[in-house]
């Protein structure tokens, strides 16, 4: 056998991977619903999922219906729903089967062995014996009867199709338990291969703690709100960590209060986010129902990224099914001076039309679509720089590294651009175009006019070189905005 040529040429297969999406705006609904396990992210890709994990009738899957709906002719729909409990009281913890759908009666009678688990710390056995059950229904009072030393209750929950065991306490946020074990735990699937989830007890929730918990299992979403409407104080902590977010998240503060509509009111809650507070990344809304945040969440994750002039406001969007919450003209100007976006019916001649108003979000970028298109640039750019990083090449202090670092951000910019966040012609004032010339050193003014961004790396000094760190990089764009009112004069010439 001849000399293999790969001792001296040896080609190394690789791909050059394309980048891909580094966020979704998908939404996030908080809810107390006992059936989600406390400190989890569970998320739902349907309506039908949420049906079938929270039941038909529950305020989650009505919540679902409007998010997934999307608004209308959106050219995308939103991918996943994510839930995560926000405990409303002290919950105790909870051991829940894998499901037993499709499982027979006779079947269910067959189950015997052995049951192994812990309770409150306290290990407790007991002998399952189904035959001459009748009902799953009368399975969980026998296995609750053999359980009687280990306080806890066993109900048959029908919406999960799985026994759920709840341990017993004085305090319900001490309780503890955990995955079954012994000959029973398989068949009954109260282990974790067989789909049973557990749940510790827990107090009720704390805002930071609960947000930082979902941060650390999914940031996969952009926006957040409550399935059922919560008090001012809980409103003014979710809104306070949204702000403390770095305009990575935002919040949905629904509210039902009427004092929303008086002018001059100083107690409704648009009022302590906005003037007391100066929170930013909050979207005030009055509504009837959390049906309404669920639809501003939706339309967050309807915002196609990839479709050239993919962009559009929050304002005069229309959901098919969606009742107007605000009809009168005075209602209109109260909510809009307060701040507050709501679903509106609008009328003039035989033109009736609904839709979302005003398409506002408190801070400095004052409008939804704006920064929801900010959240999906910078987490982009995130993305693209870290893949120039990763590239297994040295980006050096000088003109090289310079364009490097540029060239790893154009595809980012640029689709950002056709999507309608980057706009060329748009005027600045003097003041804007001061504020950038001081920074850069010379009039780019004409640049952005031109191209509708400048990317400005700074020098690359001596003593950045010596610690490797960042030299100054900012990426100015130019919004554009939307033209959301009109006055025309209708003017006859004779």
């Amino acid at each position: 056998m001849p000399i293999p040529l790969s001792k001296d040429v040896q080609i190394n297969p690789g791909v050059l991977a394309v980048a891909g999406n580094a966020v979704d705006l998908n939404g996030l609904l908080l809810t107390g619903n006992p059936l989600l396990p406390v400190g989890g992210v569970v998320p739902f890709s349907s309506p039908d999922d949420v049906a079938a994990y929270f039941g038909a009738l529950s305020d989650e899957y009505a919540r679902a219906q409007l998010y997934f709906q999307g608004f209308k002719n959106a050219t995308k729909t939103p991918g996943q729903l994510l839930f995560s409990r926000f405990n409303l009281a002290a919950s105790a913890a909870w051991l829940r089967s894998g499901s037993f759908k499709g499982v027979t009666i006779e079947q269910l009678q067959k189950l015997s062995g052995t049951l192994t688990l812990s309770i409150n710390g306290k290990s407790a056995s007991a002998e399952v014996n189904f035959n001459g059950v009748t009902s799953f229904a009368a399975a969980a009072t026998a296995l609750q009867t053999a359980l009687t030393a280990a306080v806890a209750t066993v109900v048959f929950d029908t919406t999960q199709n799985a026994f759920v065991i709840t341990a017993a306490g004085a305090k319900p946020e001490s309780t503890t338990i955990t995955f079954g074990s012994g000959s029973a735990a398989e068949p009954l699937k109260m282990t974790s291969n067989t789909g049973a989830v557990i749940s510790q007890g827990a107090p009720v929730s704390d805002v930071p703690d609960t947000m930082a918990a979902i941060k650390d299992a999914s940031q996969q979403w952009a926006g957040f709100s409550t399935v059922s409407e919560v008090t001012d104080e809980q409103h003014l902590a979710f809104s306070a960590w949204a702000n403390g977010q770095g305009k990575r998240y935002f919040y949905v503060a629904w509210t039902t209060s009427g004092k929303a509509k008086v002018k001059g009111d100083t107690s409704h809650i648009a009022y302590q986010i906005i003037t007391v507070n100066n929170y930013s990344a909050v979207v005030p809304v009055f509504a009837s129902d959390g049906n309404r945040a669920a639809a501003v969440l939706g339309y967050a994750a309807c915002l196609d990224f990839v479709r050239p002039e993919g962009r559009v406001p929050f304002k005069f969007r229309e959901y098919e099914g969606l009742a107007a919450d605000v009809t009168s003209g005075s209602d209109y100007d109260a909510l809009i001076a307060a701040g507050y976006n709501f679903y509106g019916k609008y009328a003039e001649n035989s033109v009736v039309e609904d839709y979302w108003a005003d398409g506002t979000i408190t801070g400095d970028f004052k409008w939804l679509d704006s920064f929801c298109g900010q959240i999906w640039l910078n987490a982009n750019l995130q993305g693209s720089v870290i893949s120039l990083f990763k590239s297994n090449q040295t980006i050096p202090y000088n003109n090289e590294g310079r364009a490097l670092v540029a060239a790893s951000m154009s595809d980012v910019i640029q689709q950002y651009k056709r999507w309608g966040g980057i706009r060329e012609g748009v005027t600045l004032t003097e003041a804007q175009k001061k504020q950038i010339n001081n920074v850069v050193g010379e009039d780019v003014s004409s640049t952005l006019f031109a191209t509708g961004y400048y990317l400005y790396i700074g020098d690359m000094l001596p003593s950045l070189r010596a610690t490797r760190s960042s030299p100054s990089c900012t990426l100015w764009y130019c919004d554009g905005g939307s033209i959301q009112k009109l006055v025309i004069a209708s003017t006859e010439v004779q």
